[in-house]
């Protein structure tokens, strides 16, 4: 399954998904993005709109999942090999698909994005 932009790191059950923000293809391709609708694009803005697509598709999935965002990262923890994989049934397609993601920033609660 194609998990772009996150990376799905396991280390003997201890599962990361992870999106390396500050890397040049990351970089060029959603900073424009996030600095339209005036968020800085770190880590923490893109938890902060992952977080709440999540809410909005799949409230459930959120119990699951252990946010850790730094400033060149994207981060967070999930419990289990299904909990991955429905992260990134949900996510990467919104993520792949600039247009898509624009309406997500467009629709978010701003004062829930710490960038």
């Amino acid at each position: 399954m194609e998990s772009y932009p996150f990376e799905i790191f396991d280390d003997g059950g201890q599962i990361t998904i992870m999106a390396p923000i500050e890397n040049e293809d990351l970089f060029t391709k959603y900073y424009r993005l996030f600095e339209k609708h005036g968020y800085s694009g770190n880590g923490e803005s893109w938890a902060g709109i992952i977080e709440q697509i999540i809410e909005k598709e799949d409230p459930e999935l959120l119990d699951s999942i252990e946010f850790d965002p730094e400033a060149g990262a994207f981060c967070c923890s999930v419990d289990s090999k299904q909990t991955q994989q429905r992260f990134v049934e949900l996510l990467s397609p919104i993520f792949s698909n600039l247009s898509l993601l624009e309406k997500y920033l467009m629709s978010a609660d701003r004062d829930r994005i710490y960038d």
